[in-house]
């Protein structure tokens, strides 16, 4: 008895264009969480700071300083992460403009044009283009 399983269909170039277009507008997302984050935790490292700085019990101290170097770590943490999602989004925009200058002549919806378009131009705002290399 021979199993045969049916592979799903290549995606096509419509579907490409807006998986692609999709990713674009989450990495640019997700690169703005991580500025967020990095300015949220710099509060949060200045408190534990202040926490240190004004403890007087010296094993209490060493707590507040213990908590003091973690909170760094993550800021370390959370600032390598940009230009990672930097390189991430430039990647992915890159392919975008590819799939869009490969398909321009022959895209049926125009929409998803437009949505890959701005994606381009917010993804552009974020990191430079990889032209401008």
């Amino acid at each position: 008895m021979v199993i045969t399983t049916k592979r799903a269909p290549a995606p096509t170039a419509q579907t490409q264009l807006k998986i692609k277009t999709g990713a674009v507008n989450r990495l640019v997302k997700e690169r703005e969480i991580y500025v967020k984050e990095i300015a949220d935790q710099q509060v949060r490292v200045e408190e534990y700071h202040q926490r240190a700085v004004n403890e007087t019990d010296a094993n209490k101290r060493k707590t507040c300083d213990a908590d003091l170097r973690k909170q760094n770590e993550v800021l370390e943490e959370t600032v390598q992460m940009v230009p990672h999602m930097e390189r991430r989004i430039r990647d992915a925009m890159q392919d975008l403009e590819n799939l869009v200058l490969a398909m321009k002549d022959n895209i049926e919806d125009v929409g998803a044009l437009a949505s890959a378009q701005e994606a381009i131009a917010a993804a552009g705002n974020v990191v430079p283009s990889s032209k401008a290399k």
